[in-house]
């Protein structure tokens, strides 16, 4: 089954209407596939993903739920195909932290608006950190249940 008739089939299980269109978006240093899926009247856009990996998707839904119980800023995953390879979550638009910081960057001089920016997302790194380790099973974490010293090397590598 093609990518867009699994996406469109999890689209019409929560909105009870296909998707009006699909588009492409970035894979942002993955190796699954995003795709926004617009609804035809009413109904919000939503992310599609692709995985490659059963183990990493099922990961990213536990965690996402887990963090969504805990009240932290998460997108919600609203449906998850039968074999987990394919899942939509809430759309929460096109900023990306990376690039709304971009001009401060690239001339090493951030605005007072950029500044503001980094400064509300720091704040919530230690709730992400603390409120959302109470009762996380790390058992479900991918590809190891701990972040050690090799697991931060090769992050650190990889980007």
């Amino acid at each position: 089954m093609s990518n867009n008739k699994i996406l469109s089939s999890l689209f019409e299980q929560v909105t009870g209407q296909q998707p009006a269109q699909i588009a492409t978006m970035p894979s942002s240093g993955s190796n699954r596939l995003y795709f926004r899926l617009y609804p035809s009247t009413g109904a919000r856009t939503m992310i599609g993903v692709i995985g490659t990996c059963r183990e990493e998707n099922d990961a990213f839904i536990y965690l996402a739920d887990h963090f969504k119980s805990k009240g932290l800023p998460v997108p919600e995953v609203l449906a998850i195909s039968d074999d987990h390879m394919a899942y939509l979550q809430e759309d929460l638009g096109d900023t990306i932290l990376f690039n709304a910081i971009e001009k401060g960057r690239q001339s090493r001089s951030f605005s007072a608006d950029e500044k503001e920016l980094l400064i509300r997302t720091i704040r919530m790194l230690p709730d992400i950190q603390f409120l959302g380790a109470v009762g996380l099973d790390f058992s479900h974490c991918y590809p190891a249940k701990e972040f050690d010293k090799r697991s931060i090397m090769l992050y650190l590598n990889f980007f």
